[in-house]
């Protein structure tokens, strides 16, 4: 396991059911990473919420994880990002982690943004299922968008020795002050690194960051297509709580 690595957070537009041009932007900007790098995506970049054409969606993502999948063990790569999954007729939004070609993690969102709905369509997630997971890029603990807000999920997942949170979003322009907040704020409570990847366009909020444990970015996007990247080094989180313990 690597202490210092090469992280890339991707901004894409949201551009519901449009499964094909998103992964083909998708993989774009996939074979520009860093061999062996650590590459965080948006919430359902491959199909949005596409509710309307549901079967074809789900269908689609799980064409394009084994595809994902080839391309992680291929490029030495860590990926993390969200999809559609129907299990036993119930939809949900998973994480998934994947590293060098092999699946390490899948777990559904265990906060559903009720404003947009999002309960009338999946099902969710228990947090006895939040975990953490050891991959080539250090111990990831992966959240989903909504679950950004509530503090005790990331620290559970911290308590689980998470080193570094990755953060898969469609996060609204109308809240894009709460998601640079609380991007920030989080690397700072935890003393953590957090890689957020957040949607971007008309609706969304854009604003994809990299932040080290102190609360400084070390990349952060606008509103342009595309991603940003830092070199991290693991090792800084033993710095920090060494000089700032918080027990």
């Amino acid at each position: 396991m690597k202490r210092t690595f090469k992280v890339y957070a991707v901004q894409l537009p949201y551009a519901q059911c449009s499964f094909q041009e998103n992964y083909n932007l998708a993989l774009t900007f996939l074979n520009l990473c860093e061999r062996g790098s650590l590459v965080v995506f948006p919430e359902l970049f491959l199909t949005g919420f596409c509710y309307e054409r549901v079967k074809k969606a789900v269908e689609f993502s799980e064409r394009a994880c084994q595809e994902l999948l080839a391309f992680s063990r291929g490029l030495e790569l860590t990926m993390v990002f969200t999809t559609l999954e129907l299990i036993n007729g119930k939809l949900f939004n998973s994480v998934k982690v994947f590293d060098r070609g092999e699946e390490l993690l899948s777990r559904p969102k265990v906060k559903l943004f009720k404003p947009t709905g999002e309960q009338l369509h999946f099902e969710e997630g228990k947090e006895s299922e939040l975990r953490t997971v050891e991959t080539s890029c250090g111990i990831l603990a992966p959240v989903i968008c909504f679950e950004l807000r509530f503090f005790p999920i990331l620290q559970k997942l911290k308590e689980q020795k998470g080193e570094l949170f990755t953060v898969c979003a469609q996060w609204g322009r109308a809240r894009r002050e709460h998601w640079e907040l609380l991007t920030k704020a989080r690397a700072v409570e935890l003393q953590r690194f957090v890689a957020a990847s957040n949607g971007c366009g008309r609706e969304m909020a854009g604003s994809s960051a990299i932040v080290d444990p102190w609360g400084r970015t070390l990349a952060e996007a606008k509103d342009a297509v595309g991603f940003v990247s830092a070199r991290v080094n693991l090792s800084v989180i033993a710095q920090v709580e060494k000089k700032l313990p918080l027990n």
